[in-house]
């Protein structure tokens, strides 16, 4: 024995040899997974002939095709069939290998007669179809699936196996038509006919998928007037699309046709309002609420509807106070007509805030809520959320301990719920905002591990407010001056905050506070619509302060300005630099979205950009 072979690791050499393939077989599937199919087919030849097995009649036959021996193949195949004579693959097979040796004619031949001789069992059909489907030949599989289908006796449509042999040939077209005839003739699939559709747009890069589905859902939805299935199908289509405009038209169709829209207007607006189409979410609600029937959706279609034309309100900057008067008018009569209970409490919130904060009738505001909660109905919950807007309203009524008192109120009593959370925020507010520091960043900092992301990261960037401007001014002077500016914000007293942060501003020695100052400025000028002078002072911030971890704050909120003035152009740029030289910020996400939805919208040529900015 030589030195090298005693110095082998005999572990390692048994390891070498596991790793050998240890039959024919391993060696013959080891080549032909390398590719080399001329050492695999000398192996599947001899193996074949040994053991004339269905599984090394598929590795020679591919090996034959694969180098191109078509006349071998001819032979396995033939060969084969004999053995097999009642399995219509190999028959496939055979049609196959004559249309890769450019026999065109005999192939037709070969399929033309499996169709003519198809079986009546639906499990051999799929079977046969599979090995078409599988040899390219998709075509020929919707000729078996309507040959089958037609064939007396078949109570099956194969619908959906032909409309996937389309799609595998690319004919969508013809795939859409097919489950929509399927859905005319068997209505009960209508959520799997709506899966497959729905994967149809998934699969859809372009849009011209799902433009070919619009235009097919009209055409069949026009062509049949009475399907109440194809009209449902296309108002489906819509709230996917989130075509809201054309989905409610439809919704309004189905319910003139067939009297059966209400649940699915309740279905359009609830979704058209959670993607801020408060106009079309208006229109939906208000429908159903104007039918005048007692029935299972009147009031929440009443508190919808009052919900979205406040909201629609807020949105329009032309919006004027006697719009507001008017939108008070209604709420007062909703809460008449329809009482004071655990639906219309939230029509009773948004109504004390317009009340309030647009009319500044903080009295009615208040009698309102306390009269709403002697209601001993409600929910925990609802009367939680009373208490917050009631406590919301005295704070900017200028009572600030009775508003501390209900926010005390709601943090006992929903203490681990996110209502519970909102209301410590709160609190620790009024403390911030009546000097007590203290007790503001006791509270701040048992809220920053909050279950709640937005109030967990208010609650931090409240608290390093603080502990930066203590740092700054241990006297506390300066912190009192944003604590009187923020409570003046929250109060409407816009011009007496801008006389604070002026002040700031312009104390020489206030590196830290003025990036504050410049930042609240910015937020006030908005409110009172100098959108050019804002703009300037954003851009003032973040040429300061590039490094600022207000910055990344300061370029979405000024994005976020020039894109609600129609700055669109201007607006992406912003979001760009967020993603890309802040993607650990909070507002990279919001930022990309927009970003995204924008670039969609200019894809399909839509100008109407959503401007609301609570993504």
């Amino acid at each position: 024995m030589s030195q090298n072979n005693q110095n082998i690791n005999p572990v390692l050499q048994k390891k070498q040899q596991q790793n050998k393939p240890n039959s024919k077989g391993q060696l013959a599937m080891k080549y032909y997974r390398e590719k080399e199919y001329q050492k695999a087919l000398e192996l599947y030849e001899q193996l074949y002939t040994a053991n004339p097995s269905n599984y090394y009649y598929n590795y020679l036959f591919n090996c034959y095709n694969v180098l191109k021996e078509y006349k071998k193949a001819d032979r396995l195949v033939r060969q084969h069939r004999k053995r097999n004579p009642t399995n219509s693959k190999y028959l496939i097979d055979e049609a196959y290998i004559a249309d890769l040796s450019g026999n065109g004619k005999k192939s037709k031949k070969i399929l033309n007669k499996l169709i003519d001789n198809l079986p009546s069992q639906r499990n051999q059909i799929m079977q046969i179809t599979s090995s078409l489907q599988a040899k390219g030949y998709a075509n020929i599989a919707v000729e078996v699936y309507k040959k089958a289908s037609s064939e007396s006796g078949s109570n099956y449509s194969y619908g959906f196996e032909i409309g996937d042999a389309y799609m595998y040939s690319g004919n969508y077209s013809l795939m859409i038509n097919s489950y929509l005839n399927h859905l005319i003739l068997v209505p009960t699939d209508m959520q799997r006919v709506k899966s497959k559709l729905r994967m149809v747009m998934q699969m859809d890069i372009n849009s011209n998928l799902t433009g070919i589905l619009k235009s097919k859902l009209l055409e069949y939805s026009q062509n049949n007037p009475d399907n109440l299935q194809l009209a449902d199908m296309l108002l489906w289509f819509s709230m996917q699309t989130k075509d809201f405009d054309m989905a409610f038209r439809q919704a309004r169709s189905i319910d003139m046709r067939f009297d059966n829209a209400e649940k699915n207007m309740m279905e359009l607006a609830y979704i058209a309002y959670s993607n801020y189409n408060y106009e079309v979410a208006a229109n939906a609600y208000g429908y159903v609420k104007n039918k005048k029937v007692n029935g299972q959706y009147t009031t929440d279609a009443w508190v919808g509807y009052y919900l979205a034309v406040c909201m629609s309100a807020d949105e329009n900057q032309d919006t004027d106070m006697s719009t507001y008067e008017d939108l008070e008018e209604q709420g007062i009569e909703a809460v008449n007509e329809l009482g004071i209970n655990n639906i219309t409490s939230d029509l009773i919130v948004q109504l004390s805030e317009i009340t309030a904060f647009k009319l500044s009738k903080y009295k009615e505001a208040i009698e309102m809520l306390e009269i709403a909660l002697m209601n001993p109905s409600l929910k925990s919950k609802k009367q939680a959320e009373l208490k917050i807007v009631l406590a919301d309203i005295l704070l900017a009524d200028d009572k600030i301990w009775d508003a501390t008192l209900l926010y005390s109120q709601v943090e006992s009593e929903m203490k681990n719920e996110p209502i519970g959370h909102e209301a410590k925020l709160k609190n620790a507010k009024v403390f911030y905002y009546a000097g007590e520091f203290d007790w503001a960043a006791t509270r701040l900092d048992v809220l920053k591990s909050a279950t709640s992301k937005l109030i967990s990261n208010d609650a931090i960037d409240l608290s390093l407010f603080i502990s930066e401007m203590r740092d700054e001014d241990t006297l506390g002077f300066t912190l009192r001056k944003f604590a009187g500016a923020d409570l003046y914000v929250y109060q409407g007293k816009l011009d007496s905050a801008l006389f604070l942060l002026n002040k700031i501003e312009n104390n020489p020695s206030a590196y830290i506070s003025k990036e504050y100052a410049l930042f609240k400025k910015a937020q006030i000028l908005v409110k009172l619509g100098n959108v050019k002078e804002a703009d300037s002072v954003y851009n003032l911030l973040i040429s300061l302060y590039p490094t600022s971890f207000k910055t990344d704050n300061a370029l979405y909120e000024r994005a976020e300005l020039l894109r609600t003035t129609n700055n669109l152009e201007e607006a992406k740029k912003l979001y760009l630099i967020i993603m890309t030289d802040y993607p650990e910020s909070i507002f990279a996400a919001k930022a990309r979205k927009i970003y995204r939805i924008n670039e969609e919208n200019e894809q399909l040529g839509d100008k109407n950009y959503i401007l609301n900015s609570d993504y």
